[in-house]
């Protein structure tokens, strides 16, 4: 026993050493452990060569890589940072740093990958050629508006102070495709996706060369740096973002149709501005049968809520139903009125008349008399002298001479003035008075001959007065000889023109002259004043926006009620009318009678240039975001011009069914829907009455709108005549402008579209009846065609012959913008087309644009 418990103590004791050593390590490792806690850096200084490394990465990555990622970047990256960290760390002991980082950096990645979604990447565009998320969408609108903003502020900063004052934007460099927001980021999608089929490249000395264009050179390399730095952009993101979006637009222009117009075409296009017609009508209007329809229930509004909530009014045509709302604005605006600034200029005086009247006499009111035409020597007279045709019986006509013979030495002199008359309309055609007296002095046979003569040279003069100015028939210009016996007596008043009384060199500075001139002086002076007060008015508002949109470092951006604040301020001390509209849609704005915005253009300074820009143009197809940038216009109907800029715009948005307003229109809507078929079906009953040779009035006599006895009764309206196109010069503040062609208004019918005028002109003939809705479907029309001009096969042909003789490519011709509103609808149904092609499906529903006001 006592050996046993011997050898157990010496194992005891052989092993408590090492069991003892254990420990001491133990205790030791955990004080190292102990100590690390307590003090991070000492884990840093022990291991600072190898920690070293990757900080000193990490922040090169941080200060050069960081600033250039987006939103959507940032989360694969720093889950590869990450997790590559964190495996590094954990692999190091082992000696396999390298490799777990590795392992890491790919874990960190798909990690991050995953976490994009939950950033609210919600797709809203899928395609064959791809899908667009929100967030991808957002950023391809940003960069849009970014470019568009970066060409206005770079072409400003490329003018001089006095450009300034006036400039021209340069609409042409803007990116777009006419198009809404939503499709027009869709066509950008795609035409990018076509540009890479086709291999287009744009390098940067393309991109260089286009914002050469448009700054025409000027831009220095310091005002570009400022306008990157503006922007909030590095000089590369500028041109990537321009690359993608020239890229887009030149896939655009090499791959969209041109539009070339046949002959036909042609002559389709100058019948439509000169045949004419008249019509006779009876109006139906759509509301007088909305009574006939019952109330819609909750279940059809749901159902036409959730069929149009995406759907503009009238995007499925004229008068289609519609919820979604379209864009609005806010704009504000100082303008300079022409009455009140015409109380502003100080009277002319007497003095400056004179002045004015001394320094432009010789340009403008000199007295240039215009000489007789046979002064001009024209020729056509002298064959009339010898009567080179002189048959027998034109001798005897030249006999009365010597018989009247009280004068004979006057009338040799008198025959070079004959001569000279015929050229006038009254000498030739008077012989017709003259012949009646001679047969009774001369009741000779002879006298019946020269008596037939003149009753036909009556007629020929009136004509040789014609053909003379042609140089043409001089064989009939002898029938003029017997004039000079029968008029003697009144050859004597053509001979006093002879000798006219002398002119004055000038028109007289009488009263009535001097008013023209008070007139004249009024009006250049309150122009003068009035364009000035709104130069100084923009450059105000100028600065008025740097301060808002780029405030410098360390001041306080102006808040809206500040900036209309100091317009207001400015508008009282400098005399002009200042305003600010609600937020109105294109429509309402051009419907207005408030607000002249709707039927003001932007100044033109060249004017052989195009038609220039409608206010509602620039408010609508400028970014949304591009608000409190000043422009100028004129409006030639309130005679005022303006300068104005958009304070608010929000974007086109979806309603909501809870919305009472919405509810409003959906009933609306539907009630106007189902009453439709009602008005085109008492249209075709009137039809039918008016039938043949019948008047229209007697054929309706007793009939109501509604063919119930307590409906209104029908009277029948009689048009002007009128032609399907027309060109229009209102508004048109350039003279050297091209007409634009548009619908001709009549004056009774309540907006009349191209499909009325379709009905009436095409599928008419003269005197039949037709029922026709007008533009907006609101009002339906019982027509019958009374008078077309030409209705005959044979004045149809005559207009094709003066068709031929007609030059339609002339600059002022009204046919160039009717081509080139073809090229326009042909590239809308060529867009359409390609979105077919790659099958485009849109879901912005919950969408809103942003309400942006700048701050």
């Amino acid at each position: 026993m006592e050996d046993t418990k011997t050898s157990d103590y010496f194992n005891r004791i052989s092993l408590t050493p090492e069991v003892h050593y254990r420990n001491s390590n133990s205790f030791d490792l955990q004080t190292e452990e102990g100590n690390r806690m307590a003090s991070p850096l000492e884990l840093f200084r022990k291991k600072q060569k190898v920690l070293m490394v990757p900080l000193t990465i990490l922040a090169l990555f941080a200060f050069i890589v960081m600033d250039q990622l987006t939103p959507a970047q940032f989360p694969p990256i720093a889950g590869m940072l990450l997790f590559g960290f964190v495996f590094w760390y954990l692999g190091r002991d082992r000696g396999k740093g390298i490799q777990f980082a590795a392992v890491g950096v790919i874990i960190g990645f798909f990690v991050g990958y995953l976490y994009i979604p939950k950033v609210g990447a919600e797709t809203v565009v899928r395609s064959t050629a791809g899908n667009i998320d929100m967030r991808e969408y957002q950023e391809m609108v940003q960069n849009r508006q970014i470019a568009n903003q970066f060409i206005m502020r770079s072409y400003m900063a490329s003018l001089t102070e006095e450009e300034q004052q006036r400039p021209q934007p340069p609409r042409g460099a803007m990116f777009g495709f006419g198009r809404d927001m939503e499709d027009d980021i869709i066509l950008e999608f795609l035409f990018r996706k076509e540009a890479e089929k086709m291999n287009l490249i744009i390098s940067d000395d393309a991109i260089s060369n286009y914002i050469s264009r448009y700054t025409n050179n000027k831009l220095s390399r310091k005002a570009f740096q400022e306008t990157c730095q503006q922007l909030g952009k590095t000089e590369g993101q500028i041109y990537d973002i321009f690359r993608d979006q020239l890229q887009a637009r030149q896939a655009f222009q090499m791959l969209r149709p041109e539009v070339s117009l046949t002959p036909a075409q042609y002559w389709n296009f100058y019948k439509k501005f000169n045949v004419r017609q008249e019509l006779e009508l009876v109006a139906l209007p759509v509301k007088d049968f909305e009574a006939e329809v019952p109330a819609p229930s909750p279940a059809e509004k749901k159902a036409f809520f959730e069929t149009y909530k995406t759907v503009f009014p009238g995007e499925k045509g004229p008068g289609s139903p519609g919820l979604r709302q379209p864009q609005k604005v806010q704009v504000e605006y100082l303008m300079a009125d022409y009455v009140d600034t015409e109380k502003q200029v100080p009277p002319v005086t007497d003095k400056e008349i004179a002045a004015f009247y001394e320094d432009n006499k010789e340009r403008l009111y000199k007295n240039n008399p215009i000489p007789d035409l046979p002064a001009g020597s024209t020729v056509p007279t002298a064959p009339e002298m010898p009567a080179p045709t002189g048959p027998a019986t034109e001798q005897p006509a030249e006999a009365p001479k010597p018989e009247t013979g009280e004068k004979p030495t006057e009338k040799p002199p008198t025959a070079p003035t004959k001569t000279e008359t015929p050229a006038k309309a009254e000498t030739p055609a008077k012989p017709k008075t003259d012949a009646k007296p001679e047969p009774a002095t001369k009741p000779e046979p002879k006298s019946e001959q020269p008596e037939k003569k003149e009753e036909s040279s009556a007629l020929a003069a009136e004509s040789a007065t014609f053909v003379s100015l042609l140089d043409e028939k001089p064989a009939e210009s002898p029938v003029v000889a017997p004039k000079p016996g029968a008029e003697t007596a009144e050859i004597k008043p053509e001979a006093t023109t002879t000798a006219p009384p002398p002119l004055e060199p000038y028109r007289p500075l009488n009263e009535d002259l001097k008013s023209e001139i008070r007139d004249q002086l009024l009006r250049e002076r309150t122009l003068e004043l009035m364009k000035d007060k709104i130069s100084d008015a923009e450059l105000f508002m100028n600065e008025l926006s740097d301060k808002i949109t780029n405030p410098e470092e360390g001041a306080t951006r102006p808040t809206p009620e500040e900036a209309s604040k100091a317009l207001k301020e400015y508008a009282a001390e400098h005399q002009l009318i200042y305003n600010i509209t609600p937020m109105m849609s294109a429509q309402e704005m051009s419907e207005s009678e408030k607000y002249p915005l709707g039927t003001a253009r932007e100044p033109s300074i060249n004017q052989f240039a195009a038609q220039p820009r409608t206010v509602i143009e620039q408010l609508f197809e400028t970014p949304v975001n591009l608000t409190y940038i000043p422009y100028e216009a004129e409006d030639s109907f309130s005679s005022g011009l303006l300068s104005y800029w958009k304070t608010k715009h929000v974007d086109a948005t979806i309603p909501e069914f809870d919305d009472p307003e919405i509810d409003q229109q959906i009933t609306e809507q539907l009630k106007l829907e189902k009453a439709r078929p009602l008005a085109q079906k008492r249209g075709e009953e009137l039809k039918k009455l008016i039938s043949g040779d019948k008047e229209m009035s007697a054929a309706i006599e007793g009939q109501t709108i509604t063919g119930k006895k307590e409906g209104t009764e029908l009277s029948t309206t009689t048009t002007e005549s009128f032609s399907w196109m027309r060109t229009s010069t209102a508004n048109a503040s350039n003279p050297f402008s091209m007409p634009r062609p548009e619908l001709s208004s009549i004056s009774a019918v309540a907006g009349a579209g191209n499909e009325f005028m379709e009905e009436v002109f095409d599928n008419l003939d003269n005197g039949e009846v037709g029922v026709v809705m007008n533009a907006d479907k609101t009002v339906c029309y019982v027509v019958k065609v009374i008078n077309r001009i030409p209705s005959t096969p044979g004045g149809l042909t005559a207009m094709y012959q003066e068709f031929l003789k007609e030059d339609m490519f002339f600059f002022f011709s009204p046919y160039l913008p009717m081509a080139q509103m073809e090229q326009q609808q042909t590239n809308f149904e060529w867009s359409q087309e390609l979105e077919a092609k790659y099958q485009v499906e849109k879901y912005f529903e919950q969408v809103e644009g942003p309400e942006v006001v700048a701050q």
